[in-house]
C-alpha cells in the first residue's frame, strides 16, 4: 500500500512551519508517498519558503489557491490526490518516523475505517506553564480516550475526528462527500458524524504520535475556544441534525455556584497574569494552578466571550 499514499497539508501563513512537517516526513521509514501542500491564500513568504524547499522533495507538490479555509483545501488537495489512501496533517504537526507505517499497519486490518492518531505536545521545547497544562490535557484526554479492548475502535456515540492527524481510503471520504466547505473549524467534528451515520469505524491510536508544534498563550487559547464555539454554532445553523444523537458537543449552563467562580475568574487581569514571564501562579501546586487556568479558560471562552482579554 505504501506506493498509493497521498499526504494532503494544508497552510496558511506557516512559512514557520511548513519546513518542520516536511523534514518529518523526510524521516518517516516508509518514504513511497507523495505530499501534497495547499497553500490557502498565504500573505507571508510561504511561497518563497515552499520553491526552495521543493529543489529537496521529488514527491512535494504544491497548490496555491485563494483563501478559502481549512475544509476548501483539504478537498482541494484530495482532488489533486493520485493514492487512494489518504493521510491529513495540519501543518504545525511532526509525525515521528514510525507514523505512516503504523497507520498503514491498521488499514492492513481495517481496511475500511478511519483512523485518529494522537497529537502531543513536545514537552523538550515548550517553553511557558501554559503551555504545559496544555501539553498536560492533551496527554489526560489521549488516555481517557483510548480504548485497548476494542483495539482503539470509538464509541459511535462518542465520535471524534481530528483532521490534525489522521488516515483514510480516499474511496471513503468521496464517499462521505468530503469536508463541508462551508464550516472553517468544526469540520472534522462534522465528518466524524457523518462516518458515524454511514457506519464507518473510527478508531483513535494513542500509541501512533505525532508532534504537535502549538506554542500558546492563555490569551490565543482562549481565541481558539471562541472560534470553536462560533464553528458549532454555524454547524448547528447549516446542518442541525449532526447533533440530534450528539448532545456532548452542546455547551452546558454552568449552576450558580459554578457561574460565579468562572464569572470571577473571567478577567483579563488573569489572562495577563497568566502570560506573563512574572506568573506567580506557576509556583502553586500543579492541580490548583491547573484548575485555576480551567477556569480562566472556560470562563472567557465558553461562558462569559464578550468580555474583553486583551
Amino acid at each position: 500500500m505504501a506506493n498509493r499514499i497521498s499526504i494532503i497539508v494544508p497552510t496558511y501563513n506557516g512559512a514557520n512551519k511548513i519546513p518542520h512537517i516536511l523534514e518529518a516526513l523526510s524521516q518517516q521509514s516508509i518514504q513511497d508517498f507523495e505530499i501534497i501542500v495547499v497553500v490557502d491564500g498565504s500573505t507571508d513568504n510561504t511561497q518563497e519558503v515552499l520553491t526552495k524547499i521543493k529543489q529537496s522533495f521529488h514527491n512535494l507538490h504544491i497548490i496555491y489557491q485563494a483563501n478559502g479555509g481549512r475544509s476548501v483545501s483539504r478537498n482541494r488537495g484530495v482532488a489533486a490526490a493520485k493514492g487512494d489512501y489518504l493521510f491529513f496533517f495540519d501543518d504545525d504537526m511532526r509525525p515521528t518516523p514510525s507514523v505512516l507505517a503504523q497507520h498503514l499497519a491498521h488499514a492492513e486490518k481495517y481496511p475500511d475505517s478511519i483512523l485518529v492518531g494522537t497529537t502531543l505536545e513536545d514537552e523538550r521545547i515548550l517553553s511557558s506553564d501554559i503551555q504545559y497544562y496544555k501539553s498536560f490535557l492533551s496527554r489526560k484526554w489521549s488516555k481517557e480516550a483510548s480504548n485497548p479492548e476494542t483495539e482503539g475502535r470509538q464509541d459511535p456515540k462518542q465520535p471524534f475526528l481530528t483532521a490534525a492527524h489522521c488516515s483514510m481510503p480516499k474511496a471513503l471520504f468521496e464517499k462521505l462527500e468530503g469536508f463541508d466547505e462551508r464550516l472553517t473549524d468544526s469540520e472534522d467534528f462534522d465528518l466524524a458524524v457523518k462516518a458515524v451515520q454511514a457506519h464507518i469505524p473510527i478508531y483513535f491510536r494513542p500509541d501512533i504520535i505525532a508532534w504537535h508544534d502549538d506554542f500558546i498563550t492563555c490569551q490565543s487559547y482562549i481565541k481558539r475556544q471562541r472560534e470553536y464555539s462560533k464553528s458549532h454554532l454555524k454547524l448547528r445553523q447549516v446542518a442541525p441534525e449532526r447533533y440530534k444523537d450528539f448532545p456532548q458537543y452542546t455547551a452546558i449552563k454552568p449552576d450558580f455556584p459554578k457561574n460565579i467562580v468562572y464569572s470571577f475568574f473571567a478577567r483579563q487581569y488573569w489572562v495577563k497574569l497568566i502570560d506573563s514571564p512574572q506568573n506567580l501562579l506557576k509556583y502553586l501546586p500543579k492541580a490548583l494552578k491547573y484548575r485555576i487556568y480551567d477556569w480562566v479558560i472556560t470562563g472567557l471562552g465558553v461562558h462569559f466571550t464578550e468580555r474583553k482579554i486583551n
